[in-house]
């Protein structure tokens, strides 16, 4: 009998760390279960290190998060910040199941 070969399972690989992303993906922030003042502290530290705009993007529940960070950081640290684009969508994913469900997304970019 013979034995049953095996196939080299191929791994997703993961997100680059932060260090290392590079162009627009470094200046992007994605919303998720944090409260709003942990993506408060993450965007003014990407203005602060010099970032001309940041996107923040979110999905589902965490769409009102995005809009608190948004908001927090435009009236109690960057006045003078522009709301340069909003993008709404909906995307669609494969719950646990298996069966695809519809969730909101939202991107919102923010410039100085």
């Amino acid at each position: 009998m013979e034995e049953p070969t095996q196939q080299p399972v191929e791994a997703t690989p993961a997100p680059a760390p932060m260090h290392e992303r590079t162009g627009a993906d470094r200046n992007t922030i994605y919303i998720g279960k944090k409260n709003a003042m942990a993506y408060v502290l993450a965007t003014v530290t990407q203005f602060n290190t010099g970032a001309a705009e940041v996107k923040l993007k979110a999905r589902g529940h965490a769409i009102s998060r995005a809009v608190d960070t948004e908001e927090i950081v435009k009236n109690r640290f960057f006045p003078g910040l522009k709301i340069k684009q909003i993008i709404l969508a909906t995307e669609e994913v494969t719950s646990e199941d298996g069966r695809p469900s519809k969730v909101s997304s939202i991107e919102i970019t923010i410039a100085k």
